[in-house]
């Protein structure tokens, strides 16, 4: 079955938006936005970036087939960007067919056209496994992704353009996700085959080329980033700063800052609201580990662990306890927030503890624990808060459980190196999502993914992930990875802890600021509030 989506329903909600943003705020031609972002940048090549600061900068330096507008309220959603329109094909073997028909008269920084072309080559460049992008999977719901993670090159990606302004994409499966996360995202932005040619080409206003609004270097420090926004942008009188400072440091005097500090956050407690951030510390057990492979043990593990005085040992307003693998903020199919929809998945509740407690130690009669010094704990210590939690996890299985666990503090480079050479037991990771869609947390633990830390192998589990790529109504896709959450946390070798939000504030007087939900913020509609 064919059909249009001319997104005419997004049209309409920009132009809304638009209506909303005209009537609390106007747009300053000269206006010169400042913004904060502590931290360096190391690329700003959008197969590359790993950063929130990273993919900030990419997203308003590059433009992709869809962008984000503002509701004003905040909250974005996809509208057209590159892409002109778009049409999808549901094909009889469960596979989708796009193609996007690009606007006329798009050019690069440097004066050369836009083409359909460009998009092919960065998408089969995000995947070539001999460009090590980390952020390739991405596109794995794109066919001929995994042929081309398995080496037989990188046409076997199913993505070509018949002409110059037509791209054609097919997926491998229904992919409800595909517009507003993958066609947005800062990973998937066009590149020029001749420019990356050139070593570090992102990181020299000489050899930066790019395609977005703000495409103008004035000025390239090591810690600041000045650009303007483009006359040749197809959209420039709807932008509203004219100008962005980009900051890689504390600023105080910025229009915008990320990462405020706690006596900030503390001194509003009415007006200030973290975002939320998709992104889960948890326990995972290594399910090659035979000391732990008692699902007996595991269960009560997670029962006595006391997840809010976890979090009263951390930053206050920006954690809070897991209530599941899946953080606050995460749609799901439908359109709701995945968490309140399904509910709460662990019991957090204080007066539940102490018969949390006798539940995991009656779990535990007559059955044999770990030798002493068998069973160890891997953290990352310059992690804030993981030290102290990593202690207090284990003074708790002690103390509940008799159980004896070995601390094993590690370096970043070192705990990357021991999850994915499966050289652990018990990890305290911070895993997070690449897009907004609950699949992005919960396919990591598929069999063979190379990010399923804890060697999970379950063909149960495996198989609800397939039919939820495979469900034909919401409903049901989300029934699915609803299911699929709930093995997880049942099996126990993954034990979420917390979730992390967000702190971030934009200066009084203004407003039209965006956020993704994925810890990116968008400027491009910032205006001075009417007085």
């Amino acid at each position: 079955m064919k059909y249009t989506k001319r997104i005419a329903a997004l049209l309409l909600a920009a132009v809304t938006a638009l209506g909303l943003l005209s009537g609390c705020g106007h747009r300053s031609d000269e206006m010169s936005l400042r913004v904060s972002l502590p931290g360096s940048i190391a690329t700003l090549d959008p197969a590359m970036v790993t950063t929130e600061n990273e993919k900030m900068v990419v997203s308003h330096l590059f433009e992709n087939l869809m962008k984000f507008g503002n509701d004003g309220e905040g909250r974005v959603h996809a509208v057209n960007g590159m892409a002109r329109n778009y049409q999808c094909e549901e094909n009889l073997d469960g596979t989708e067919t796009y193609t996007f028909t690009l606007r006329s008269g798009l050019t690069w920084s440097d004066g050369n056209p836009v083409r359909a072309d460009d998009f092919v080559f960065a998408w089969r460049r995000l995947v070539d496994p001999a460009a090590k992008s980390p952020n390739a999977a991405l596109l794995d719901m794109v066919a001929g992704y995994d042929a081309v993670r398995s080496g037989e090159g990188v046409e076997q990606l199913q993505v070509s353009a018949p002409d110059e302004k037509t791209l054609v994409v097919t997926l491998s499966h229904r992919c409800p996700y595909f517009i507003e996360q993958i066609c947005t995202a800062a990973a998937t932005m066009p590149v020029r085959s001749d420019v990356v040619s050139a070593e570090n080409w992102s990181m020299s206003a000489q050899t930066l080329v790019s395609n977005g609004p703000y495409r103008e270097i004035r000025s390239w420090q090591d810690d600041t980033l000045q650009v303007g926004a483009s006359e040749e942008y197809y959209d420039k009188r709807r932008l509203g700063p004219a100008e962005l400072n980009f900051a890689f440091y504390e600023d105080e005097a910025a229009d915008f800052r990320l990462g405020i500090s706690q006596k900030e956050i503390d001194a509003q407690p009415e007006t200030w609201h973290a975002d939320p951030y998709p992104q889960v510390t948890t326990l995972v057990i290594n399910q090659m580990a035979e000391n732990v492979s008692s699902q007996k043990l595991r269960q009560a593990m997670s029962l006595v662990i006391d997840r809010n005085a976890l979090v009263q040992k951390l930053p206050a307003r920006l954690f809070r306890p897991a209530e599941g693998i899946i953080p606050y903020g995460i749609r799901n199919t439908e359109g709701l927030d995945f968490r309140t929809a399904v509910g709460t998945k662990i019991d957090n509740k204080p007066e539940s503890y102490e018969h949390n407690c006798r539940v995991a130690q009656e779990l535990l009669a007559g059955e044999t624990l770990p030798a002493a010094g068998s069973v160890t704990l891997a953290y990352v210590a310059e992690i804030p808060g993981m030290e102290q939690a990593a202690q207090e996890l284990q003074r708790v299985w002690a103390e509940k459980l008799q159980l004896t666990v070995t601390l094993r503090p590690l370096q970043a480079e070192e705990m990357n190196k021991v999850l994915t050479g499966g050289d652990f037991v018990i990890a305290l990771a911070q895993i997070r999502s690449d897009r907004g869609d609950p699949v992005g947390l919960l396919s990591n633990w598929r069999s063979g993914d190379q990010r399923n830390w804890a060697n999970i192998h379950s063909n149960a589990y495996n198989l609800l992930i397939r039919v939820s790529d495979a469900a034909s109504s919401p409903k049901a896709r989300d029934a699915y990875l609803a299911d699929a959450e709930r093995m997880l946390l049942e099996e126990g070798y993954v034990m979420p802890l917390y979730h992390e939000a967000r702190a971030a504030l934009l200066r009084d007087g203004l407003t039209g600021l965006g956020y993704d939900g994925m810890g990116n913020y968008y400027f491009s509609n910032v205006v001075k509030m009417s007085k």
